[in-house]
């Protein structure tokens, strides 16, 4: 038999206000309390529905961001990440994000400002429980850009991250870390955004970043950093953050080891893709309750 937990919500709404990462414009977001089983969803200025599940990721450039196609027309919502890993690293499952804007507000570049968030709102319970999905074989995915593969083991999501930027100071980062709200609180949330000071040009010249600064992100160049790091390791630190987002979108919250060798937003959400079908087809006594 699996194990079971309490389905959450947050105890009452709250609101966040900023200017968004990519696109520089004003944007917030309010979350409210939902009921048990909602899930996560996001709800656009125009009324567009949008869950935060695999199926709904229409981009994962520099991001990930959600959406709906038409018709009537289509609506989308970026960088919903590091609020995602907030949600999920606090054992928060269904929650409803009214959204103003094309994307969720950069903050300080990290899900430090999203954690205080939530533990503002409180945390309630729903009176329901769900099973925690539970691996009965590896899911992988991967390309020659990188590979994450989940497997059973322990209690709780692990995680071990890896990166290489050669060729800059970042050089090669490693972390293993097991994840529980305390840690994921002070370990792993407030990690900053960063881009490799080579990618930068490129990333203005396709119209992103507008948004960037110094207040939410850092540039890795070949001989340091644009400035003080919270951690030393802050770069794969962050890479876990974005880690913990993606899988979110799974939606089951599951028992299990992910081994991300240079992981991007693009093979974390096909990995939670995968995870998705892996439990949807698990046999009914084994299979976890959907939450997304």
């Amino acid at each position: 038999m699996g194990r079971y937990v309490e389905q959450t919500t947050i105890a009452r709404p709250v609101t966040k206000r900023g200017i968004g990462l990519h696109t520089g414009a004003g944007c917030a977001v309010s979350l409210q309390p939902a009921e048990r089983d909602a899930g996560v969803i996001f709800v656009t200025e125009a009324g567009a529905v949008i869950p935060a599940t695999p199926e709904h990721v229409l981009d994962t450039q520099r991001g990930t961001t959600l959406g709906v196609v038409g018709p009537p027309g289509g609506a989308t919502v970026g960088c919903v990440e590091h609020l995602m890993a907030a949600l999920y690293g606090l054992g928060v499952d269904n929650v409803r994000a009214e959204v103003t804007g094309p994307e969720l507000p950069a903050c300080d570049g990290s899900a430090r400002e999203w954690v205080e968030l939530v533990q503002e709102a409180g945390i309630a319970p729903l009176g329901a429980s769900r099973p925690i999905g539970r691996l009965s074989a590896p899911v992988w995915a991967g390309d020659d850009s990188g590979a994450l593969v989940a497997v059973p083991g322990g209690r709780g999501l692990a995680l071990a991250v890896s990166v290489d930027y050669e060729g800059t100071v970042a050089r090669h980062q490693s972390l293993w870390v097991r994840l529980t709200p305390r840690r994921f609180a002070k370990a792993i949330a407030p990690a900053r955004t960063f881009v490799m000071d080579r990618e930068l040009q490129a990333l203005q010249n396709a119209g992103l970043a507008k948004g960037g600064s110094e207040a939410n992100a850092f540039v890795v160049g070949p001989g340091g950093y644009s400035g003080p790091l919270r951690f030393e390791d802050e770069v794969v630190r962050h890479k876990a953050l974005d880690l913990v987002g993606d899988l979110a979108l799974c939606g089951w919250r599951f028992d299990g080891v992910v081994v991300a060798l240079r992981p991007s937003h693009r093979m974390n959400v096909a990995l939670a893709r995968a995870l998705r079908a892996h439990f949807m087809a698990a046999p009914a006594q084994e299979q976890a309750v959907r939450t997304g």
